[in-house]
């Protein structure tokens, strides 16, 4: 069984899911990372050269490809309807998610995120959680608030919900 990450860029997903995969001795997976070293590109040169349509194309391949791990996916893996319906086939998945203002902090040094390169990064962060909202609710079989907590503590409580 697979345990995906999902949430917005800057929820904590890949440094979650490096905490829980030591923890219960999985193998832990950024999907992004996967992506960049399978492609030889980075994700915004991706988004830049090829196209977002192109890299979840390439994000979807990946998903498939795993098993038994800890997955922290891509922000916007929620998009594709088969996705959800393969994260919940294949796994547990768990939302972390922050507040809108704690993104923007995580993320207001970021220079590789090719979703916040054209407006504010609230504004932007605001209407990608509304676009995404309702997805990332209906797939994640719970829901972990990470704002203000460090990682031992987030993966405390993800193994707490998973009775691990």
């Amino acid at each position: 069984m697979n345990i995906y990450l999902l949430g917005m860029m800057g929820s904590g997903k890949s440094t979650v899911g490096r905490a829980l995969s030591r923890k219960i001795d999985k193998t832990f997976i950024d999907l992004d990372s996967e992506i960049e070293q399978s492609v030889g590109k980075s994700i915004s040169e991706i988004f830049e050269k090829d196209g977002e349509e192109s890299f979840r194309h390439i994000e979807s391949s990946k998903l498939h490809q795993y098993s038994n791990s800890v997955v922290a996916c891509g922000g916007g893996i929620i998009l594709n309807e088969r996705n959800r319906r393969f994260i919940k086939k294949n796994g547990k998945a768990i939302l972390l998610k922050a507040s809108i203002a704690e993104l923007s902090d995580r993320l207001s040094n970021s220079r590789n995120r090719p979703l916040l390169q054209k407006k504010p990064i609230k504004e932007t962060l605001t209407h990608l959680w509304q676009d995404r909202q309702i997805h990332y609710i209906e797939t994640a079989e719970f829901t972990i608030e990470t704002d203000g907590k460090v990682p031992e503590i987030i993966t405390d409580e993800i193994l707490n919900q998973l009775n691990l």
